[in-house]
């Protein structure tokens, strides 16, 4: 499989899993969370009215903590719409660098497999771990980062290798 068909195949997958993901969300996950967030927030106030700051803080907490798993949720479908974009953008320019195949592979294995890297920080995130998701998350950046930055950088200096200078005017 070449570099543009790995780009394509993985930049569409990508987006197939943004959208499932986030179909997911919003049908299954959302309005339960919803209804629970509403809970906790409605016992974190009936406990402070009641006097008791204990379990109001207690409630809160929870409050605190099912907030945070939203926006989890939230931010999966977006990271992984972002890696399909960020996998597809290169493709145009992929075909007119003059490298190898080999490096162009695995560039776009870079940006393929960064853009899962982020989807599964934010699944390990999700499943409370958030410190190595966070890790694995800011390693799919990276990676999506070289990969584009490296695509970059080629195509800088093929632009800049083969222009011809302009003749000087007297």
């Amino acid at each position: 499989m070449n570099s543009q068909r790995i780009l394509l195949a993985g930049g569409l997958l990508l987006f197939l899993l943004s959208a499932f993901t986030g179909l997911y969300y919003d049908l299954v996950l959302r309005p339960a969370q919803h209804t629970a967030a509403s809970y906790t927030l409605d016992m974190a106030l009936n406990m402070a009215t009641k006097g008791d700051p204990a379990m109001a803080a207690a409630f809160a907490g929870e409050f605190a903590s099912l907030s945070l798993l939203q926006e989890i949720h939230a931010r999966l479908p977006l990271h992984l719409a972002f890696a399909g974009a960020a996998a597809i953008a290169p493709v145009w320019i992929v075909a007119k660098l003059d490298i190898s195949e080999r490096m162009k592979r695995m560039l776009a294995l870079l940006i393929v497999g960064g853009g899962l890297l982020l989807g599964a920080g934010d699944i390990l995130q999700s499943m409370g771990h958030a410190l190595p998701g966070r890790y694995v998350v800011f390693g799919g950046y990276a990676w999506i980062a070289l990969g584009l930055g490296a695509y970059s950088l080629y195509a800088g200096l093929f632009i800049w290798l083969n222009t011809e200078p302009k003749a000087k005017r007297r």
